[in-house]
């Protein structure tokens, strides 16, 4: 049996799923029993729910399963593919450095100049916005190791119709 991996961005998502439910679970309940809501669950699920969308393509781009061209990549000769993954990676690393750079650029913004607060609760809006850099890193990190690994599949010679034959054949 195969042993699984933990990964950290995996941890990260069922952490912030869990108490994502648990807090709307909770104002589910307080609806129904008391008729009132509490007002801060909306801006923590919100926040949270952005933070789980960039850990979810990180994860996306570990597994493989992020949405993708196949019927027209699938055409193309093997030098060809090379280059079309090599330059929607490094589109791919450019959209989330920009984004990685005007979080940073928004949270200084938030922490020096501004000092925005949330509605509900009154934390200061730079705590929210920390999750899109940092989980932004783990997209690069998984979309470069996805890249390698979609590079080296490429290399790898493929089974030819003689040797799928010879093994059919053997006992």
């Amino acid at each position: 049996m195969k042993k699984r991996s933990i990964h950290l961005d995996e941890l990260i998502g069922a952490i912030l799923l869990g108490i994502m439910a648990v807090i709307t679970f909770v104002n589910v309940i307080n609806r129904y029993f008391f008729h009132a809501s509490f007002a801060f669950t909306e801006e923590i699920t919100v926040n949270l729910f952005v933070w789980i969308t960039i850990i979810g393509i990180a994860i996306a781009f570990r597994r493989g399963s992020n949405l993708k061209m196949t019927n027209l990549f699938d055409a193309f000769k093997p030098g060809v593919k090379r280059v079309v993954i090599i330059i929607s990676a490094a589109l791919g690393i450019i959209i989330f450095c920009f984004l990685i750079y005007n979080s940073l650029r928004e949270i200084y913004k938030n922490i020096t100049f501004y000092h925005t607060t949330s509605e509900a609760l009154g934390i200061p809006t730079w705590i929210y916005s920390l999750g899109t850099p940092v989980f932004s890193l783990f997209v690069i990190k998984e979309l470069i190791t996805s890249t390698i690994r979609e590079l080296k599949g490429l290399g790898a010679p493929g089974p030819s119709s003689d040797d799928a034959h010879a093994e059919k054949e053997e006992p």
